[in-house]
């Protein structure tokens, strides 16, 4: 098919023998099929990501591999076919099992040197380790929002309030969708009764007050009752609201949810969303969009924007510096879709996130309790606020001792100055500050814009910090610089003559042979394998040999080769990532940090752990606290038309109003004109292997021609 509208097709992107995972929940939806069926011609490392092993795709990439039938091609969420589920299980099984194989991944490729040069990676184990904690924590997070264990109990009360909060957000949405059916209804009895009984409201009362009796209050009772039929269903609807207490302001018409997150999650929650009321009757529908709060939320659907929106938007977690910017651009899309009145009113906004910070203009802000550690920024700038809650607490009761010392006598006066002075100041005049390691973390809840200025003022004073020791450095002793100069030289001409020494056959290069066997006489423990990856490492220019420059990094890198020599693998050689068990994200980085680093400049090594953070843990908690509340809403309306009609109208929102059960759906494409692209595509693969062949040998051929000195 051809790849209209997008920056890259079959021409422009090189896709020979690209390694390919297809994701698809049933494994038989007519895409993944299409492109499992047309990439076996130009890959053979083809792998999908299915909810069952049994299914078409995989029996198409088993097929591949007729010889070995179980071979690892196909990753199982182990969910099930859930043929008409809205995709909540599905998504975040797979959403965990990708997390799992990026895991996976990663740690090939940091337990190989030459993975790691080849493909330009960034992640260290220290990252794997952080994402492995967050992830193990992630659990406890889940069990809180969805209010169950993994066991399936529920669990205690004080545990489930995020849950609870959820629900609770649910249910006045669904009492929003359903107050047009409850105001019919309500319509309904007044018109019934009213009629049939032959008294309206306002005649009624007329009557009962002996009102009706002179012809002009006759067609003014008439005319009020007229009145009060036109507009029943806003009287109704005004009633309820108030009852339910509930914004006056909102437009008496349908609704509209908008789901703001990052692009996975508000495609999830929308689809989840709106699969919930396909089966709603149009009296209690909704319509849903989505869209990204920091990229296109603004500008696809601010526009749209009235009197009773409903927008839920997710927070990234500011509080991390890696992504306080993006929080904070989040922030001010739903600030800006919050602005837009009509009468006074506006959208009814919610944020879910991890940042207890509510926003001014939002109507209520859903916290996420964080399970995980503290990063070592937020540790910094826990100590601040606690440091500054402290000195405030003091200040306080000083106050409140000077003013108690004006109501008594001198001579008490003087004994509380002395007690002051001799216990509560240093020498210098500050005040003794309690314990922070004793003290709880800080209460402070910083916005968004709150942290970006601390941590930009934090960043800065780090500069600062930088610049003042590099003048201190510059401004050093002659005499200094010349004996580290010195002893430096001493230094290389110690590793010339260990380099002489190593070098057996004076080629003024250093072999793997003559490395490995120098290093295992100095220290049998090391075994061979780590000595290899160490000179790997080391070989720059992968010449297989270590010039004298090359051999003097290796000879500085004492701590290279200890790490080496401590990290855990198994049998085949991978590092075996085990989850971090710091108190805070960082204390062994600041523990053995040199002298002078700052801390804040230490941190900013965590930017990545950080994003990884926010795209495998934070964005999955996001999405699951949105299906809980969503769930209740559709689950509150769902219920609702049972009850009101003794069970003669209802519907599941776990069905649609499609009648297809089956495992794929249908293909736009004939199978007749995929099964001759692929010969097509096999056929154009082994001709250009064949000319490449041909002009090898052609080079090889001329190549010794020229060398046998043929004319």
């Amino acid at each position: 098919m051809p790849c209209t509208g997008f920056p890259y097709s079959q021409k422009s992107m090189d896709i020979k023998d690209p390694i390919v995972i297809i994701v698809s929940h049933s494994g038989g939806t007519f895409g993944p099929l299409a492109c499992s069926n047309l990439l076996q011609s130009f890959s053979s490392s083809i792998f999908a990501v299915t909810s069952e092993w049994d299914t078409q795709i995989g029996k198409q990439l088993r097929s591949m591999y007729s010889d070995d039938l179980l071979s690892s091609r196909i990753f199982s969420t182990e969910v099930g076919v859930r043929p008409a589920e809205p995709c909540s299980v599905s998504v975040v099984a797979t959403h965990q099992l990708l997390t799992t194989i990026l895991l996976h991944i990663c740690v090939t490729i940091i337990s190989d040197p030459q993975f790691s040069k080849a493909s330009g990676s960034i992640v260290t184990e220290r990252d794997l380790q952080v994402l492995e904690r967050c992830n193990q924590e992630n659990i406890k997070a889940l069990e809180e929002i969805v209010g169950v264990d993994t066991k399936g109990n529920e669990i205690h009360e004080k545990r489930s309030k995020t849950e609870q909060e959820l629900r609770s957000a649910g249910d006045l949405w669904s009492e929003h969708i359903l107050e047009n059916a409850k105001a019919y209804i309500m319509t309904f009895i007044y018109v019934i009764g009213t009629v049939t009984s032959g008294f309206p409201l306002i005649s009624g009362l007329a009557k009962a007050f002996g009102l009706s009796g002179s012809e002009g209050a006759f067609y003014i009772i008439r005319f009020l009752d007229a009145c009060i039929y036109f507009w029943l269903p806003q009287i109704n609807i005004t009633i309820l609201r108030l009852f339910q207490r509930r914004n006056l302001r909102h437009r008496m018409v349908g609704r509209t949810v908008v789901v703001g997150d990052i692009p996975w999650v508000a495609q999830s929650a929308e689809a989840f969303l709106s699969k919930i009321f396909a089966c709603s009757y149009s009296i209690a529908g909704l319509n849903v969009l989505s869209g990204n709060p920091a990229d296109h939320l603004v500008h696809r659907h601010t526009h749209r924007v009235v009197r009773g929106s409903l927008l839920v938007c997710g927070r990234p977690d500011g509080r991390l510096p890696a992504l306080t910017s993006l929080e904070a651009s989040t922030c001010l899309s739903v600030n800006q879709a919050s602005s837009i009145q009509s009468l006074g009113g506006t959208c009814e906004s919610i944020t879910i996130g991890h940042n207890k910070s509510k926003l001014p203009l939002s109507h209520k802000a859903i916290y996420l309790k964080s399970h995980r550690p503290l990063f070592l920024s937020e540790k910094i700038l826990d100590n601040i606020d606690a440091h500054e809650d402290l000195v405030r607490q003091r200040k306080e009761k000083l106050k409140e001792e000077q003013e108690r010392q004006k109501k008594k006598g001198p001579l008490s006066r003087t004994a509380s100055y002395l007690m002051e002075t001799t216990i509560g100041r240093r020498g210098d005049g500050s005040f003794l500050e309690l314990s922070l390691s004793r003290s709880r973390q800080a209460k402070t809840t910083r916005s968004s814009a709150s942290l970006l200025g601390a941590y930009v003022n934090l960043e800065r004073d780090a500069r600062k910090k930088r610049a003042k020791n590099k003048d201190i450095q510059q401004a050093e002793h002659v005499s200094n610089v010349i004996d580290s100069m010195v002893k430096e030289r001493q230094g290389i001409e110690n590793t010339r003559r260990v380099f002489n020494g190593i070098d057996v056959d004076g080629d003024g290069v250093v072999s793997l042979e003559e490395f490995i066997a120098t290093y295992q006489k100095t220290d049998v423990n090391i075994s061979k394998e780590h000595l290899q990856q160490l000179f790997e490492e080391a070989d720059i220019d992968d010449s297989g040999t270590l010039s004298f420059d090359e051999f003097l990094k290796v000879a500085r890198m004492p701590n290279l080769l200890a790490e080496l020599g401590i990290k855990n693998r198994d049998s085949r050689g991978l590092v075996q990532v085990q989850a971090s068990k710091e108190r805070y994200f960082g204390e062994e980085l600041r523990k053995h940090s040199q002298l002078g680093v700052n801390s804040m400049a230490m941190s900013q090594s965590q930017h990545f752990s950080m994003e990884l953070y926010e795209s495998r843990i934070a964005s999955l908690q996001r999405f699951v606290a949105m299906t809980v509340m969503f769930h209740q809403m559709g689950m509150r309306v769902q219920s609702f038309f049972p009850k009101i009609s003794f069970g003669l109208f209802g519907y599941r929102m776990d069905r649609t109003h499609s009648i297809m059960r089956i495992a794929t759906t249908a293909s736009p494409v004939s199978g007749a004109d995929v099964r001759e692209r692929m010969e097509e595509l096999r056929l154009v693969l082994k001709i250009e292997r064949s000319v490449q062949l041909i002009a090898r040998s052609w080079k090889k051929w001329k190549l010794e021609e020229k060398k046998n000195g043929a004319p």
